[in-house]
């Protein structure tokens, strides 16, 4: 059977996530020509996988975009041809992730770390003290402070919980072994060189809510490739995202249309 058969077949199914997975696997057969395409598209297929089921009305919302998503996919990937081809199919697979962060905001996959890992005066979290590995802040945490978590060598992964509004400037300055960041809605600001020079860094989750990134903020990551802007988004300084090389051409296209100097 060839591939446009076997989509034939599968449309007739009911629109479930795994009828949709095999889909999504069939798209991934048909970029096999394209060595980067197929990659990225592979990518995505499997954050999706890996997302857990879940049966609330808001999780069956994202997951019937995504399916739509996936449809529409499948359509340029059988009709648009060469680079124009690749560039719809990048700006698909955009949207399809930026819904998949939006679906693991609704799961509650983690256990707060230790309060007394943490210096916290009035909401202000003023220091880590704890072991490193994988932090998650407590939920009575409103402002990560100055310097709180400074040079840390230790923190494998950060989680702020809801209720976080804003990160201050080099917050997570030169923690050199953070390679996860997941921020939440409630967060409006993310300081001067807030991230900076977090080589390690691969993974940014950000909701919207955020509207404000400040100078050097996330400048000399050098291995990010993974962060979505929200639509919340507003401001972006100059310099925020300078020497982070490993961000897809679709990130970088978005972040100049808010400030062109930011990646320089």
């Amino acid at each position: 059977m060839g591939l446009f058969d076997a989509f034939k077949k599968a449309k007739k199914e009911d629109n479930t996530r795994s009828k949709y997975l095999r889909r999504f696997l069939i798209i991934t057969e048909m970029a096999a020509s394209d060595e980067e395409l197929f990659t990225d598209i592979e990518n995505t297929r499997t954050r999706f996988e890996h997302t857990p089921e879940l049966s609330s009305k808001v999780a069956q919302a994202i997951d019937d975009q995504i399916y739509a998503l996936i449809d529409s996919l499948y359509k340029t990937m059988d009709t648009v041809k060469s680079e124009a081809r690749t560039q719809a199919a990048h700006k698909i697979l955009f949207k399809i992730d930026n819904l998949i962060q939006e679906r693991k905001a609704l799961t509650k996959d983690f256990d707060e770390s230790p309060k007394e890992d943490f210096v916290i005066e009035n909401g202000v979290l003023t220091s880590y003290v704890g072991n490193g590995g994988d932090v998650v802040v407590p939920t009575t945490v409103e402002v990560i402070a100055p310097k709180a978590f400074y040079h840390n060598q230790s923190i494998r992964s950060i989680i702020l919980q809801e209720g976080v509004k804003v990160i201050q400037d080099e917050a997570f300055y030169l923690c050199k072994a953070l390679t996860y960041v997941r921020l939440p809605s409630t967060l409006t600001r993310i300081g001067q060189s807030a991230f900076y020079a977090c080589k390690a860094l691969e993974t940014v989750e950000m909701r919207n809510g955020v509207t404000t990134i400040g100078y050097y903020a996330f400048a000399k990551c050098t291995a990010l490739k993974k962060i979505v802007l929200p639509r919340s988004v507003k401001e972006i300084q100059d310099k925020a995202f300078a020497e982070d090389g490993e961000l897809p051409r679709e990130m970088k296209k978005q972040i100049k249309e808010i400030n062109d100097k930011a990646l320089k």
